[in-house]
């Protein structure tokens, strides 16, 4: 036990000194120091907030459903189109895929498979090989 844990912290010190963990600090750091993206993700929030409560509305019809989805579209990009936010959601996203194909990889070993097979899920994908 006590040497998964020091692969487990190993691997934890990797992770922080990744190039995707750095950018993805640096992004967020950028974007907190943004005083037009801070107001634009607290606008967003509100935003969410009401449409996600006209969305849990049991009596909503596809067609207001369809157009709440729209307005939340709409509205994240809005957030997109301030480059530090953009920054931000790109960089989260390629730490995500990170730890995704890290925990592909160690699921692959634990539960056995194919770690380089498609799950058809693609956000989790690192490509296709």
């Amino acid at each position: 036990m006590e040497e998964i844990l020091q692969k487990a912290k190993e691997l934890g010190m990797m992770i922080a000194e990744s190039g995707e963990f750095e950018m993805l600090k640096i992004a967020e750091e950028r974007q907190l120091a943004d005083p037009e993206a801070q107001k634009l993700m607290m606008e967003y929030a509100t935003k969410r907030d009401e449409l996600t409560n006209k969305a849990s509305s049991p009596d909503i019809s596809k067609e207001e459903f369809e157009e709440i989805r729209n307005q939340m579209q709409s509205e994240f990009e809005k957030l997109c189109e301030n480059e530090n936010i953009k920054a931000y959601l790109d960089a989260n996203s390629a730490f995500s895929n990170m730890i995704n194909q890290v925990n592909s990889i160690i699921g692959y070993f634990v539960k056995g498979g194919d770690e380089g097979g498609c799950s058809g899920n693609c956000s989790s994908c690192g490509g296709c090989h």
